[in-house]
């Protein structure tokens, strides 16, 4: 098994809104910058003048802002998990190329919208020498360069709290687990030897299936069930018959992604809230399909109910849901789901509905 940490996706998404506000500020500078230069222009002196310059400039900073934006977004996907894998060289040439592509995309596009070029214009337009044209260009792609990279920076900034938080969950997670059973383990070596040694080889097959967790953001949902299986093999001795469980995941469904660690936590949950406090335990099942284009995979439990899952965040033992949640809007965006809701006569369903890959 390859242990090493999967390279995150590129950081860069299409957000036109934020582009917008910043192309209409950057607008707003070329405005004034173009009143230093042709001040002496008499269409300066009325408000229509102004608000033609003005509009002039937005519509030149929109569609070159809006194109680079765009390009950054359809390269990043494009690219996918190789963006952390490419070489200096060839990084510094998407940063820099795709701001070029943007400008030679968005500036004949605004030139023709606007007319800007036509024969017969009038107004308080620049002019500009060959050189000042190369000049003007170079200062556009500098700002939109600044721009996107000051955006890479923030949203790696983000990915690496998100992996933080994810190393932190896993080191609670793991000793807590790790002392329980091997206390289980001891206290059946000397009355029950078979069940402790079927335990033990449960967790180390536990063991096992947790080292891609321990290393990776994303796993397959195969690694994932792998790990769910292990674990719940260990609660079912440790319960002694009270627990039973289902898993309903086609074979095809086994190789799409998940974010570490976001099945195991539903499952622990359903077994410690839901079926472990009854007297006659019960059933957890995990199923998987797809729905438009996303994985939905389900863990249900035929427990108490949701009320006794509220009752038991409401006692601080929803971490884990809430670190689920954050993660999967910090990698899926609203595309990312985790919800919660009450079966039917009696139980809860945990469902994450994320995006097909």
């Amino acid at each position: 098994m390859d242990n090493r940490p999967a390279p995150a996706a590129s950081p860069f998404r299409f957000r036109p809104l934020r582009t917008l506000r910043f192309a209409l500020i950057v607008a707003l500078g070329f405005a004034l910058l173009n009143f230093a230069l042709t001040a002496a222009h008499p269409s300066w002196q009325t408000a229509a003048g102004w608000a033609r310059a003005f509009g002039t400039s937005a519509m030149f900073a929109v569609c070159i802002s809006l194109a680079i934006d765009l390009l950054f977004a359809l390269g990043s996907r494009a690219l996918g998990r190789r963006y952390q894998a490419l070489a200096a060289w060839q990084r510094a040439l998407f940063h820099w190329g795709t701001p070029l592509l943007g400008l030679a995309i968005g500036l004949p596009l605004a030139a023709l919208l606007t007319g800007a070029f036509a024969a017969g214009d009038v107004g308080p337009g620049m002019r500009t020498t060959p050189l000042g044209a190369v000049a003007f260009m170079t200062l556009v792609m500098a700002l939109f360069y600044g721009f996107f990279a000051i955006r890479a920076r923030q949203l790696r900034a983000e990915r690496q709290a998100a992996q933080a938080q994810l190393r932190l969950l896993q080191a609670q997670m793991e000793p807590h687990f790790l002392f329980n059973t091997l206390a289980n383990v001891v206290s059946l070596m000397d009355g029950d030897a078979p069940r402790a040694k079927a335990m033990l080889e449960s967790f180390t097959d536990y063991l096992r299936a947790s080292l891609g967790s321990l290393r990776r953001d994303a796993q397959t949902l195969g690694d994932e069930l792998a790990l769910v299986e292990a674990y719940l093999h260990i609660i079912g001795i440790r319960m002694e018959g009270r627990l039973h469980y289902r898993i309903d995941v086609p074979d095809a469904l086994r190789a799409l992604t998940l974010p570490s660690l976001s099945l195991q936590p539903l499952v622990e949950n359903a077994v410690q809230h839901g079926l472990e406090p009854q007297i006659a335990g019960g059933t957890v099942e995990i199923a998987a399909h797809t729905e438009a284009g996303m994985l939905v995979v389900s863990v249900s439990d035929d427990g108490p109910g949701l009320g006794s899952v509220v009752a038991s965040a409401q006692r601080g033992t929803g971490t884990a849901l809430a670190n689920i949640r954050e993660r999967l809007a910090h990698a899926f965006g609203d595309a990312g789901r985790l919800t919660l809701e009450s079966r039917t006569p009696h139980g809860v369903r945990a469902t994450l509905r994320v995006p097909n890959r």
